[in-house]
């Protein structure tokens, strides 16, 4: 008879323990179960322009202004700090995709987990990025710019470079697909 107790109490206790952690982890919001709560939104954008996420998940997109990720019950948004801007590029060789706001969720880039050298410089001829980069598990590498500037990017990879203007104003584009590789 103390053995039944015994075990009945032992049962009882795991279950309520079970039962404990499954409510606790379903109370969590999106933003903990993701590892975002409490995140600046640049080092947000960071952490998911480094992690591939399925799509069926939720959806991520940065603009100039604001960094916004869906889910199929909410949309959040944060703000870009004012004096910043996200710019995430993504050198090609051989394939690239149309592209103006970028998602940190579903744009993919052709060359993943590779190594480049950037410059940017602004109009006036001041570096603005003169550093090694590395392109994340999507293609993408993502550089936060000063906002409301021209200039140029320089991107070199082995043997190949490419060039392009670029611009950081609240209607710029935050995707840049255009950078083509060539010897």
């Amino acid at each position: 008879m103390r053995k039944l107790i015994l075990s009945i109490v032992l049962i009882i206790a795991v279950i309520s323990a079970i039962t404990l952690l499954v409510t606790n982890n379903s109370n969590k919001t999106f933003l903990e179960k993701e590892g975002l709560e409490g995140l600046t939104t640049v080092q947000m954008v960071e952490k998911l322009e480094a992690k591939t996420i399925d799509p069926n998940n939720y959806n991520a997109s940065i603009t100039a202004t604001q960094l916004s990720i869906y889910t199929s019950v909410k949309t959040y948004t944060f703000d870009v700090p004012d004096d910043l801007f996200y710019l995430s590029i993504a050198p090609y060789i051989n394939q690239t995709h149309p592209c103006g706001t970028h998602s940190l969720v579903t744009c993919r880039g052709e060359l993943k987990n590779t190594t480049f050298y950037v410059l940017i410089k602004d109009d006036l001829d001041n570096i603005i990025v003169d550093q090694v980069v590395t392109s994340e598990n999507n293609g993408f590498a993502g550089l936060w710019l000063p906002r409301n500037m021209t200039g140029t990017i320089y991107v070199e990879y082995n043997n190949f470079s490419a060039t392009s203007e670029i611009e950081t104003f609240n209607d710029s584009n935050t995707c840049l697909t255009t950078l083509k590789l060539t010897t």
